[in-house]
């Protein structure tokens, strides 16, 4: 097993290293840009008319705003099937395994609340081993650096939206402690459960990150400015178009410093990957067919950049692939 994970780790730094394209991003990326640029223009002038009750928080405004994304990201979608067609054989055929295969509406099995719990439990603990062994995690951090230190007279405070159980929150809180940078850390998610499973690692390790029910799509409570950096990593394929651009709302209009929103990029090559992984590494049927599952769930870059930049910040906002098997959306709010 050392072997194969020293393997993956190294296959891993070396596609980040040379920024190796999925044949998706290298095919499509063109085509997508241009459809979303048209939906936008398309979109905008609806999402500025609620620009100011989206700043106040209003909720009629955010239900506004998510009809509004979804219709975007509708048309974006239906013209790059269009203009794929019109390209040839070879780029309709890579938009068709796209639509076919790519996509999936399917739910994950830890969705479930029925799910085993020891099960549950697993699958984290092996998604966290995936992310170091990859890198991924470190990667996440690297985003945030920007955003870090700015204040020497106090630390950083990093609201952590829709974390589950608060993987990334615990190995962002080693990682500062490890480089001596002075972090405050509060991991939020709707689901108790998970946080009781993060918050039993933090006592026993140690670290400094507080456990928090909380809606991401609701911020109403929280103070503007009370915390420096909102991020979210790995959670956005679990809502509907309309409420991503909801979520990158709320935490701009909240954010002191910025936003920093990561998933993974969807692609088939990286769903197989990870499925294999799950069954092969870690025994795991559950990790595998999330895996799969997740990676047919993901956004791609264009249409992040549509869903984030419908907000009343979103002319700052940011979207790009971050090598290997990722997406991340910055907003900078001051």
């Amino acid at each position: 097993m050392a072997l194969l994970d020293r393997s993956v780790s190294t296959i891993a730094r070396g596609i980040r290293a040379v920024r190796l394209r999925t044949p998706s991003v290298h095919a499509l990326s063109e085509i997508r840009a241009q459809a979303a640029s048209r939906a936008l223009d398309r979109a905008r002038p609806h999402a500025r008319a609620i620009a100011s009750p989206l700043r106040a928080g209003e909720p009629d405004a955010r239900r506004a705003l998510a009809r509004i994304a979804e219709s975007a990201l509708d048309h974006m979608r239906r013209e790059v099937r269009e203009e794929a067609s019109r390209r040839g054989l070879l780029t309709s055929l890579a938009i068709g395994l796209d639509e076919r295969f790519s996509r999936t509406d399917e739910p994950e099995w830890l969705d479930d609340p029925e799910f085993d719990r020891a099960a549950r439990v697993r699958a984290l603990e092996h998604l966290d081993a995936l992310n170091v062994m990859v890198g991924g995690y470190a990667a996440f951090f690297d985003a945030l650096r920007p955003y870090l230190g700015r204040d020497r007279s106090r630390p950083t405070r990093v609201l952590d939206l829709a974390s589950g159980h608060g993987g990334f929150a615990l190995a962002a809180a080693r990682m500062a402690r490890d480089e001596g940078l002075a972090i405050e850390l509060c991991a939020t998610d709707l689901k108790r459960e998970y946080l009781d499973i993060g918050a039993a690692v933090a006592r026993r390790e140690a670290l400094d990150v507080r456990f928090e029910v909380q809606d991401a799509l609701d911020l109403s409570g929280i103070e503007p400015g009370a915390y420096d950096v909102i991020v979210s990593t790995q959670s956005l394929h679990h809502f509907p178009p309309g409420l991503v651009a909801v979520l990158a709302s709320e935490a701009s209009r909240v954010a002191g410093r910025g936003v920093v929103l990561i998933d993974g990029y969807r692609s088939r090559m990286h769903a197989v990957v990870v499925g294999s992984i799950g069954l092969l590494r870690f025994r795991d049927v559950a990790f595998a067919h999330d895996g799969w599952v997740s990676f047919r769930r993901f956004f791609v870059p264009e249409e992040l950049e549509v869903l984030a930049r419908l907000g009343p910040e979103g002319d700052r906002a940011d979207a790009r692939w971050m090598p290997p098997t990722h997406c991340v959306v910055t907003i900078p709010t001051g």
